[in-house]
């Protein structure tokens, strides 16, 4: 028995970083020591500008993705070598995984709020992408990371944002910029009052009324009830058709996005980005946050039924 009044602290099955990209360097850097990475060639860049700018001796190699989002992964993964996978916009991944006895690393970033129960070796994230914070990224388990040294200008400016330019060259700042850091106690303060059932519901709530009622190319993507809508994607006839609503829907205060515009890393990595390739330009990406009701949802759908009937 030990009784006193200083005793070690207490410790959390999470630990909590600046960002995604910050736990996933960690990760790499600190646990997995890998002599290869395997990514996607369907990802955004973080990944892939965290592991050419962190780690440029550890040989990055991508596997492909199918338009439906399913992954071609190598039949074996050898020792000293990791593997990334992600569970895409909040829909489950439940394709078999590699065998050997190299490192799974799962990417919760887009369903850390969905119900899904982890395979890899490793689970990481990014807050940013479902919560309206200025910050956040966490790796599960307990580790005493040793924090880089930062401003956290990016946070700041987030924070301080008045417009969506300000919050667009927060993001631009984390791109050139960032440290594995902790995260900010405001994020970290909103992230444990979340209620994520009542988000879950909202998000789900707000993709089935897409699904059903928006006019504008076909839907890319189901959810499961144990599943969490990141965002609603649609696919479109084409790169035009698709650039002409974004436009469209911007003049009208809808802002949708691409998910993603490709690395160069990955069109120069030699593998069948084909189908790649054909996502990033016929992939428009609907808002389906929590923070907006069904009469946004129905604005949205509105705004895209006068773009068609205006011949797009």
């Amino acid at each position: 028995m030990l009784i006193g009044s200083k005793l070690p602290p207490q410790k959390t099955d999470c630990t909590y970083f600046h960002s995604g990209r910050a736990a996933f360097a960690f990760l790499i850097g600190q646990l997995v020591r890998p002599r290869k990475v395997h990514l996607p060639t369907y990802t955004c860049w973080s990944l892939v500008d965290a592991m050419l700018r962190r780690f440029p001796n550890i040989e990055l190699e991508f596997y492909p993705v199918r338009r439906d989002l399913g992954c071609l992964y190598p039949t074996h993964l050898p020792k000293n070598e990791a593997l990334v996978f992600i569970h895409y916009f909040g829909q489950e991944n439940t394709a078999a995984l590699p065998q050997g006895d190299g490192v799974l690393i799962e990417d919760l970033s887009h369903s850390y709020l969905s119900r899904i129960t982890p395979r890899g070796h490793f689970v990481f994230g990014s807050y940013r992408k479902i919560m309206k914070v200025a910050d956040g990224g966490f790796l599960a388990g307990f580790h005493n990371p040793v924090y880089e040294p930062s401003r956290k200008l990016d946070s700041w400016l987030r924070l301080q944002a008045t417009d969506w330019r300000d919050v667009r060259e927060a993001e631009n700042m984390l791109d050139r910029n960032w440290q594995i850091a902790d995260i900010s106690s405001q994020s970290l303060a909103l992230l444990l009052t979340a209620d994520p059932t009542r988000i879950r519901q909202q998000r789900q709530a707000n993709d089935r009324f897409l699904t059903a009622n928006l006019s504008a190319g076909i839907p890319h993507l189901g959810f499961r009830e144990n599943e969490c809508p990141l965002i609603h994607n649609r696919l479109m006839p084409s790169p035009e058709e698709r650039d002409s609503l974004r436009q469209y829907l911007a003049g009208r205060g809808v802002y949708t996005s691409i998910h993603w515009p490709m690395h160069e890393a990955v069109r120069r990595c030699g593998k069948d980005i084909s189908d790649t390739l054909w996502l990033e330009k016929h992939i428009i990406s609907f808002p389906v946050s929590h923070d907006y009701g069904q009469e946004a949802m129905d604005y949205t759908c509105r705004c895209a039924e006068d773009w068609r009937r205006g011949g797009g």
